[in-house]
């Protein structure tokens, strides 16, 4: 997972050294911008919604909500807020695996499997640190205005887990079965299934590289990159004749690792 997102955000600083590079060489990018700013935030407060969409899903997907509250200390630094609450399920390859892993009789003793936690309701308190302003001319004659930043916070989240090793309540262990369809081919038909679950409040980081378009004075547009990380934790060792049994199994892994979600957020912005 970290590997992953050091190639994310690389090849995004690679894109936008390249565009400002070509901005430079068409004479698209005022060097005289920086100096003679069109709009100084400095000294306002912002709202802010944005929706976040996943860079990429192996067995949990998330789609963010979230609004946020800011106050811009200087042109170039402010303190925000942000709460939402994350839409999030397991992807077909979860599923997938899941369904095969029931008559597996080579995996009588098993350990869970990484990066499964879901966020969904969150709040973050973070700094973001805007060095770079300047403005493209997008098309003629229409100039347009920008912050490139960098954001980092902390805060709380809440996390779902649903197994898809443990079924405490197999239906049909040939066909996968571990909920109450009313067909075997027909999934869509349940409406409970028995996999394990777990929950649980634990704290989160999040970074973001981000540009904030400028729409008049009041009103913008943010683009960003964001990773939200958590510690992971999962059990080790698990015995199926006591999971299945509805008895607790297994032990907590030594060293989870961190879980990276990285997402990308399109959001809007309103200035006081």
């Amino acid at each position: 997972m970290n590997a992953r997102t050091l190639r994310v955000f690389a090849a995004l600083s690679l894109s936008l050294t390249a565009l400002g590079a070509a901005a430079q060489e068409d004479g698209v990018l005022d060097s005289a911008v920086v100096r003679n700013r069109l709009y100084k935030p400095a000294g306002h407060p912002e709202l802010s919604l944005s929706v976040g969409l996943p860079v990429q899903t192996h067995l949990t997907a998330h789609y963010f909500f979230d609004v946020g509250l800011a106050y811009n200390l200087f042109d170039t630094f402010a303190l925000e807020a942000r709460a939402g609450y994350a839409v999030s399920r397991q992807t077909g390859l979860a599923r997938s695996i899941s369904e095969s892993f029931l008559d597996r009789e080579d995996k009588r003793v098993t350990d869970e499997l990484e990066d499964m936690w879901r966020m969904n309701l969150h709040g973050v308190v973070g700094a973001r640190w805007a060095p770079i302003y300047g403005k493209i001319s997008l098309v003629a004659d229409i100039p347009v205005h920008f912050q490139t930043y960098l954001w980092a916070g902390g805060g709380l989240t809440n996390l779902k887990r649903q197994s898809v090793i443990q079924c405490s309540q197999v239906v049909d262990r040939a066909a996968g079965v571990c909920d109450n369809r009313t067909a075997v081919d027909d999934r869509g038909s349940a409406t409970e299934n028995y996999w394990v679950k777990e929950s649980r409040v634990a704290p989160v980081v999040s970074a973001a590289l981000g540009f904030r378009f400028f729409i008049k004075e009041q009103h913008g547009i943010r683009l960003e990159l964001r990773d939200w990380i958590f510690e992971d934790s999962y059990r080790v060792n698990l015995l199926r004749d006591d999971w299945e049994a509805g008895r607790t199994t297994g032990e907590p892994a030594g060293s989870p690792g961190l879980t990276h979600l990285v997402q990308f957020d399109l959001g809007y912005t309103f200035s006081f």
